[in-house]
């Protein structure tokens, strides 16, 4: 559910732009370690928060407020940064890859608890749902 469309593909290709910018074109090495980086920062979000553990009964969307996603535009520098002093270029794509995923993930699960704490509890699927209504927030 984390991986919403509104910009975990915005946020992994600017960080790859970013670092192929700074560092030049990686090679196939360079970017096989960017892709394998993005995958494991990725899983490794999913284990630590237990993701993969909750079963779901129907889709989920990401609707109102929670659609104002600029997360890409903070994620972007976060990531390169993270990686722009490291000297070894592979290292440098595989930690840009994992910052890229890490601070995406975590910073959208944080935005939508924001949006979510701002809710009265309406009953035992209340915690579940993600959708918030523009007049909810009045």
């Amino acid at each position: 559910m984390l991986a919403v469309p509104q910009g975990f593909a915005l946020s992994v290709t600017g960080v790859f732009a970013i670092t192929a910018g700074h560092r030049g074109f990686p090679g196939p090495t360079g970017i096989w370690l960017f892709v394998v980086g993005t995958g494991a920062g990725f899983c490794g979000v999913v284990l630590a928060s237990g993701a993969h553990k909750e079963p779901s009964n129907r889709p989920v969307s990401i609707t109102g407020l929670a659609l104002a996603n600029l997360l890409p535009a903070a994620v972007v520098p976060a990531a390169g940064c993270a990686s722009w002093w490291i000297g070894n270029k592979p290292a440098s794509f595989l930690t840009a890859g994992a910052a890229a995923s890490v601070l995406y993930l975590t910073g959208l699960a944080a935005f939508l608890v924001t949006l979510h704490s701002r809710r009265d509890a309406r009953g035992p699927d209340a915690a579940a749902d993600t959708r918030l209504q523009l007049s909810e927030e009045r």
